[in-house]
């Protein structure tokens, strides 16, 4: 359901990964607090032991290098997991600052990487790493999912819970951050959406890395243009132009949150949608399961 493209790839800003590392870390010695700096620095200087010194200005931080790292650190030193994850989260951000990318997408291509690895194969780093639980139960999820996305592309079309629901599973987003869109983010002509970078990431809270840009489906483009000219309501009581409104102001999240509830109860009596056998025995989907799942289908099609 998600059409997140993105292609890992080399800064231009940077001559190398030395150079990008000490940009980096200096950004951070004036952003965030010292013991931040001091474990991200760790970080930093625990990958430069790893890298020969004679490449390391030839490797650009890409999933499959951070993964070997990852792999060596688990095989070769007494390093616990509480360790190697706190490594993993500070040179994930570092890939970031490099990449432009967001934090949460090369976590899960880390993790897509690292479960085929013969060396790692942790989960409890799967659910450290990137807070939520990737051994959910994905049919059952995919199944409730797939019946309320049905359900909505045939009787809600281009409605608010309809946009709202495609550009989570479009961009892999955080429900907030797709509540948070505003009508300048969308661009019809190349289907594509800015979206914000949470600031739990620490290079968004420190400023280095706040945004993406993402594609989305042809569809949901149809759906967003029918939203926005038929749909979507004017706000009378603030000044700048949210996607998500009603007509006072940009929709909350306890609204939102009640329209897919909703509109999960509508999918389980609809016909075609829901099976007689599993009517009435799905409890209904919540926005962060929608992300949720979306990042799922993310691990499982890298």
């Amino acid at each position: 359901m998600t059409c997140f493209e993105q292609v890992e790839g080399t800064s231009d800003s940077f001559e190398s990964l030395d150079s990008a590392a000490e940009s980096y870390l200096s950004e951070l010695s004036s952003s965030v607090p010292d013991s931040t700096f001091w474990s991200h620095q760790t970080a930093v200087i625990k990958l430069g032991e790893w890298v020969p010194e004679s490449s390391f200005s030839e490797v650009w931080l890409e999933g499959h290098q951070l993964c070997r790292f990852i792999e060596d650190l688990t095989k070769n030193t007494t390093q616990d997991i509480t360790t190697i994850c706190g490594y993993i989260n500070s040179l994930i951000n570092l890939q970031s600052f490099i990449h432009q990318e967001d934090p949460t997408i090369l976590k899960a291509r880390l993790l897509s990487r690292m479960r085929s690895s013969d060396v790692i194969g942790d989960s409890e780093i799967d659910k450290r790493i990137h807070g939520i639980s990737t051994g959910a139960d994905i049919q059952n999820i995919s199944d409730r999912i797939s019946s309320l996305v049905t359900y909505l592309r045939e009787r809600q079309f281009g409605t608010r819970v309809h946009v709202y629901v495609e550009l989570i599973l479009d961009t892999c987003s955080q429900p907030g951050c797709v509540r948070d869109l505003e009508l300048e983010d969308i661009n019809s002509d190349n289907n594509t959406v800015v979206i914000s970078i949470p600031e739990t990431h620490l290079v968004s809270k420190a400023g280095l890395v706040t945004q993406r840009v993402t594609n989305i489906s042809p569809e949901t483009s149809e759906a967003l243009e029918e939203f926005i000219a038929y749909e979507r309501k004017e706000p009378t009581e603030i000044s700048d132009s949210p996607l998500l409104t009603t007509s006072h102001g940009r929709a909350s999240e306890s609204t939102l949150r009640r329209e897919v509830k909703q509109a999960t109860e509508s999918a389980e009596e609809y016909p075609g949608v829901a099976s007689p056998l599993t009517r009435h025995q799905t409890s209904c989907v919540v926005p962060s399961e929608i992300w949720q799942y979306s990042i799922l289908q993310l691990l499982e099609g890298q």
